[in-house]
């Protein structure tokens, strides 16, 4: 198995993780959205990737705002940051193996773990 190496393999990343979240009956609610805003929600989670695994300034903005938005009409409880973390390390497990790999489980980790903190204080 490859390791991340490139947008396209953050894409079909991103991609996969959102089908199943899509299929989740817990999360699927929290990620409802019209098409044109979805479109653009992929793309920021791609760029976000893709800033940190390859430095490409691609993305620019903060994600605490648009996740403290959806915990006021969600709740996004710990049990849900820990099933989206469970899904998030399905897919990079079920697509990529190596240091990139391991990099996007563990940032995703430290930033589930800071946004929990935050809004279940």
């Amino acid at each position: 198995m490859n390791d991340i190496q490139n947008r396209a393999d953050i894409e079909l990343l991103v991609n996969s993780f959102y089908e199943k979240v899509h299929k989740d009956f817990d999360l699927a609610p929290v990620f409802e959205m019209p098409q044109e805003q979805w479109d653009t929600h992929i793309i920021r989670v791609v760029n976000f990737w893709e800033n940190w695994l390859f430095q490409t300034g691609s993305y620019n903005g903060g994600m605490m705002w648009v996740h403290l938005q959806a915990h006021e009409k969600h709740g996004l409880s710990t049990e849900r940051f820990e099933r989206w973390l469970a899904l998030w390390f399905m897919s990079v497990d079920t697509l990529f193996s190596g240091p990139k790999a391991d990099f996007v489980k563990n940032k995703a980790l430290e930033i589930g773990q800071i946004m929990n903190a935050k809004m279940n204080a």
